[in-house]
């Protein structure tokens, strides 16, 4: 069992945002409960363990003797939905919701109402914008369309987008996620490339969808479209910016240096001093704590992990710049009950005001 490679060298407790946080729930702890989860006939004492991790596999990327830690609790969890069920009332809503509305949140409304331009309905590629864009942060799913549109990058929206089916995932319910699965991979079979604009959405479709496809995350296409150009971006107001790194599209896809070099466009560069990086950044960012299904269950734990990023963040600079919307709404939430000031953005908020300048 790979379980039994762990040394407790315990060298994972420096990464893991929330042992960082509580001093608590490292992840050697996970996988000693998680072992118990997967051979024993009891539910252990200390079961909620495994809930309690973003999956952000921090610990794995440093871990020494390789163990795919998250794919282990991925599977506890699972273990656990097959022997006691659901194991929280909140993951039994959010499945309700999705299955019931499309998204977790219950939202009636259609996905798009916010959409106030015509899209292309006749191209091979496909944007899937995810559900806390169209939901909960439609200006950034305005700014990515203009920016595409902008760069004459071609795109259309399906009109039958619903959830990827990650939230389900993470709740252990993987039976419930496969069916979200077999459903979206038949609409999305009908394209030839697919562009993700969630961080959630990226990792989720890209590793377990099983499409043969080109799939890539929004700002690899928009560099790409981007870095042979001879843009004169500024930064007028000299304010100074730092970038979290996403942790789903950073460790898994390399996505580190594309979103850096369009902030260096935008006048943010370590060259004029503009931009600045967290003490662990890169592949080894700290998550922000809020994804992995832990903030479904744990709200405030995931809101003070994001005020350490917070903290940090106000310490350095005058904007956050990150590319998830979870992250994003997690920082959010973590400076208003800190009171602090600082502007937290998508970078397609302040590429768009760029773009709009050069017509």
């Amino acid at each position: 069992m790979l379980i039994e490679k762990c040394s407790l060298c315990k060298l994972c407790e420096d990464y893991c945002s929330i042992y960082l946080s509580t001093k608590k729930y490292a992840p050697y702890e996970k996988l000693f409960v998680a072992k118990q989860v997967l051979t024993e006939s009891q539910k252990p004492e200390d079961w909620k363990t495994i809930f309690l991790c973003t999956k952000c596999e921090a610990c794995e990327f440093v871990c020494p003797e390789e163990i795919p830690i998250s794919k282990i609790i991925d599977e506890a969890r699972k273990i656990c939905v097959e022997k006691w069920g659901t194991q929280f009332p909140r993951q039994d809503l959010l499945i309700e919701n999705i299955f019931r509305t499309g998204n977790p949140f219950g939202e009636d409304k259609p996905r798009l109402a916010w959409l106030d331009e015509p899209i292309n309905k006749h191209s091979k590629t496909l944007l899937h914008l995810g559900c806390m864009i169209s939901y909960r942060y439609p200006d950034i799913g305005k700014n990515i369309i203009k920016t595409l549109k902008k760069l004459n990058i071609d795109f259309t929206i399906s009109p039958n987008e619903r959830c990827c089916g990650y939230f389900v995932y993470n709740t252990g319910n993987h039976k419930r996620a496969f069916e979200i699965i077999k459903r979206n991979k038949k609409d999305m079979e009908k394209y030839d490339h697919i562009i993700t604009a969630c961080a959630g959405c990226t990792i989720f479709i890209k590793q377990f969808y099983g499409l043969k496809k080109d799939i890539r995350h929004v700002i690899e296409i928009v560099y790409e479209k981007l870095k042979n150009k001879k843009l004169e971006f500024v930064n007028p107001d000299k304010k100074v910016a730092i970038f979290h790194d996403s942790c789903h599209i950073s460790r898994p896809f390399n996505i580190i240096s594309q979103p850096r070099a369009i902030l260096n466009l935008l006048g943010y560069s370590r060259d004029n001093e503009k931009l600045k990086e967290y003490n662990l950044s890169g592949k080894n960012g700290l998550c922000c704590g809020a994804d992995g299904g832990m903030r479904i269950i744990d709200k405030q734990l995931a809101i003070e992990i994001g005020k350490d990023k917070v903290k940090e963040a106000k310490e350095k600079a005058d904007i956050l710049f990150t590319l998830c919307p979870f992250c994003i709404n997690n920082f959010v939430e973590a400076a208003n009950e800190l009171d602090v000031n600082l502007e937290i953005l998508d970078i397609f908020e302040e590429l768009v005001k760029y773009l709009d300048k050069l017509d």
